[in-house]
């Protein structure tokens, strides 16, 4: 075998084995469970701006679920898990817990996200969570669109899900 093919060989062996290190394994999820996946997008006006743009997997309810985020190359940006008493977030490879899904969204996006409203957003229920307004005139389209004004900083979020 030449040099060459010899290259050209180790250079595909080393990106497939890249690609499969990068792959995330399919979460085990019961069939009864609610499901969404796709895009979301997080913009917050503070100083300096902060944005959040990553794939999603959503499962589950606002009471137990998971939230797992995804970079373009598939690989796990973040999991999420919460139950009515405790919250889990794996980020990086650093790991935090607490009583409170808030304090953990927060730590994960910039802000608070409500998550019981964005259940509801997904089911296409225009609840409007304290402070912020829903745009569901494209929700048939898989397009969520919502704003918090107040507390500022004012953040602006958008859910397109795969259909």
């Amino acid at each position: 075998m030449s040099a060459m093919r010899r290259a050209a060989l180790w250079i595909l062996l080393t990106g497939v084995v890249f690609v499969a290190g990068c792959a995330t394994p399919s979460s085990q999820r019961s069939p009864a469970a609610a499901f969404w996946s796709g895009r979301i997008g997080v913009q917050i006006a503070s100083q300096p701006p902060q944005s959040l743009s990553a794939a999603f997997e959503l499962q589950g309810s606002a009471e137990r679920g998971e939230l797992l985020l995804f970079s373009p190359i598939g690989s796990t940006l973040a999991q999420l898990n919460w139950t009515p008493q405790t919250a889990d977030l794996n980020q990086g490879g650093r790991q935090w817990s607490s009583g409170s899904l808030d304090d953990l969204t927060t730590r994960l996006s910039g802000t608070n996200l409500p998550i019981a409203a964005l259940f509801d957003w997904l089911a296409g229920q225009a609840t409007t969570p304290a402070g912020w307004q829903v745009d569901l005139s494209q929700w048939t389209q898989g397009l969520i669109r919502a704003e918090r004004q107040s507390p500022l900083p004012a953040v602006q979020l958008k859910v397109i899900l795969e259909r």
